[in-house]
């Protein structure tokens, strides 16, 4: 597998020029300074290695992380290894009732026909409540009260190798009819948080909810 180096610092990211492109070097020899992996990310079937570089002074004549999206010059792995490393952020909603959670099964997304947290990603725009409200209103389809925040994972993901920040906030519903969302929602349901550890898809929601229950 080809393997690259993304080395990046304060906002600003390390390029090399090859035949007309911006690209990331292929290897750390001959650069001037050392560098520390970070994280690994597969993207377009190549190895990118996220790497911090071990300097102490600001790198002007780098280039800005957000303008290499919009850049011709920028090889498309460069483009995509930036798009993958931005962060995302995404906020879910703990709803408990007389030692129940509730719990939605998706039918489309990363979480198709998983059982998950009521939840998803923060819009433009939004604070992570205003975005729990929001979702909650729309993947049980019953208004609530957001609550005070219960924690922050911050991970990669495994498989898509983005950056992930998922906030939890306890959640109060003001109505017990549910109308979920028909093309979003396939089911809706109380479990005990014991066996809902267990069926949660994804693993961070499910080490938090042990973390907060146990």
């Amino acid at each position: 597998m080809e393997r690259y180096y993304y080395i990046e610092t304060d906002g600003m990211v390390y390029l090399v020029e090859e035949g007309g492109r911006l690209r990331f070097p292929r290897t750390t020899e001959g650069l001037g300074f050392e560098v520390e992996v970070k994280w690994p990310m597969v993207v377009a079937g190549k190895e990118v290695l996220f790497s911090k570089p071990r300097i102490d002074y600001y790198p002007e004549d780098w280039w800005p992380k957000d303008e290499i999206p919009s850049l011709d010059r920028a090889d498309p792995l460069v483009r995509q290894a930036v798009h993958l490393s931005l962060p995302r952020i995404v906020a879910e909603g703990v709803i408990v009732e007389e030692g129940k959670i509730l719990l939605v099964k998706a039918s489309r997304g990363f979480l198709k026909d998983q059982w998950n947290l009521p939840g998803g990603f923060v819009g433009y725009g939004e604070s992570p409540p205003e975005a729990v409200a929001r979702e909650v209103a729309e993947e049980v389809g019953a208004p609530c009260r957001v609550g005070r925040l219960l924690g922050v994972e911050s991970f990669i993901g495994k498989k898509s190798c983005l950056h992930w920040h998922m906030f939890f906030y306890e959640v109060e519903l003001a109505g017990r009819e549910f109308h979920p969302a028909a093309d979003e929602i396939l089911e809706v349901r109380w479990f005990p948080i014991a066996q809902a550890v267990e069926l949660l898809g994804d693993r961070v929601m499910s080490r938090k909810i042990r973390e907060l229950f146990a």
